[in-house]
């Protein structure tokens, strides 16, 4: 029993702690959205420049299905162990060629197609990360616990969101607003390359579950055995991480927002995701509690908040932008996405078997966040532009919170049986 549960605990540990760092890399590009555009896309408006460099943001998002089916095949036949380490690699590399980048006044428009390369190379990361994390977390977990378990995987993100605003706003308050736009953003993305031998450290030692081991993976493409018998299910996936990744991305997306429509401080800014990411780490209680009560009631009570909550909590802030105010309405909104993004790890894993468990997470996660959250503040900063309206983004996620509310009512819901 004692090894069992340290190979669990390994397990948490080398999924959590490398997926955090991952997403950290990934998501710290919208934390300066701001000084990247003018870096590498200047534009005779501040609102093309800001959209080229939020449209460079959700390309990454496009290269994460290849990533899914590539990266995910390869860890239904090869190995977790081996997929993830691979995964941290890439991430690594696409970090290190933003920090490092010149800007468009140095090589002109070398400096934009570069700073695309990289953002293609960490979405294609990004894309095969999830599938091998959340596979390592349930196939390790009892049966009767899973929900806990697997919802780690989204603590790691809200770790990754909160670790983000706590460097963004440190090197604000470090530095004066000219030096963070002029050079002082790379050093977030220099604090990101500790992902390399950090995370490979971490999961050298990882083993893959005896659930996996044992299970026929290696008999056909895993790709071609999702796309023909469970396509399905990935529509039903991606609709359920519709909320899931729309929700993410406006918390990744807030620093610019609380900037540039609302004119709170770029410190002050950072509050936000910051906020945000401490309510996620309470996620294995809330998975714990959908290990009890069942997921699907859970997500339901998260749907329906955030449907609810989303419009009083952002015209509350809109209409008087105090810092007060803005933790407020941030803890309104993140106390309703971890309710509903906790057990949702464990919803998707169990919605595919074993021997295609990482490439059907991959792909339906990789589907859903580059449709409904890659261009999310590309959309949002149109659509205000566009509305005059800051409110937009409210109904947006309203909106996103409707209808994975209503797919999540037509789940089965498998909680405490046992995985195939």
């Amino acid at each position: 029993m004692t090894n069992e549960r340290q190979s669990v605990g390994r397990a948490a540990v080398a999924a959590t702690v490398g997926n955090m760092l991952e997403w950290y890399d990934f998501t710290i590009y919208a934390a300066f959205a701001v000084p990247i555009s003018k870096a590498f896309f200047p534009a005779d408006s501040e609102v093309v420049s800001l959209l080229l460099g939020f449209v460079t943001f959700g390309i990454g998002f496009v290269a994460r299905p290849f990533g899914a089916m590539v990266l995910g095949s390869f860890a239904d036949r090869r190995g977790r162990r081996d997929a993830l380490s691979l995964t941290i690699l890439l991430m690594a590399l696409g970090t290190g060629i933003i920090a490092l980048c010149p800007g468009y006044d140095r090589i002109g428009l070398a400096a934009p197609v570069i700073i695309l390369l990289a953002r293609i190379i960490q979405g294609f990361s990004a894309g095969g990360e999830i599938g091998g994390a959340v596979s390592t977390l349930v196939e390790h977990a009892p049966p009767a616990r899973r929900g806990f378990y697997a919802s780690f995987q989204q603590m790691s993100q809200g770790g990754s969101t909160m670790l983000s605003g706590l460097v963004a706003l440190t090197i604000s308050l470090a530095l004066p607003a000219s030096a963070v736009t002029e050079w002082g953003w790379r050093l977030a993305f220099v604090v990101g390359l500790l992902i390399a031998p950090v995370g490979l450290y971490i999961r050298r030692e990882l083993e893959d579950a005896p659930l996996f081991k044992a299970s026929d993976h290696a008999t056909e493409a895993p790709i071609r055995s999702v796309l023909r018998d469970h396509w399905r299910t990935v529509l039903t996936g991606m609709l359920v991480v519709m909320l899931w990744t729309v929700a993410q991305y406006i918390v990744n997306y807030f620093p610019t927002f609380a900037a540039r429509e609302l004119k709170v401080p770029l410190s002050q800014s950072y509050l936000g995701p910051l906020t945000v990411g401490t309510v996620l780490l309470f996620c294995p209680l809330v998975g714990a509690l959908a290990d009890r009560f069942r997921r699907q009631r859970v997500m339901l009570v998260g749907a329906a908040g955030l449907a609810i909550v989303a419009y009083p909590a952002f015209a509350y802030l809109i209409a008087s932008p105090t810092p007060e105010r803005l933790i407020s309405s941030q803890i309104a909104v993140a106390v309703f996405m971890l309710i509903y993004t906790a057990p949702a790890s464990a919803v998707l894993a169990e919605l595919f078997p074993t021997k295609v468990r990482a490439t059907g997470i991959s792909l339906t996660y990789s589907l859903g966040v580059a449709i409904f959250g890659g261009f999310t503040p590309a959309i949002i900063t149109a659509l205000i532009n566009w509305t005059g309206w800051p409110i937009a983004v409210a109904f947006y996620l309203a909106g996103a919170a409707l209808i994975s509310l209503l797919t999540v009512l037509t789940l089965r819901d498998r909680t405490g049986e046992a995985l195939s």
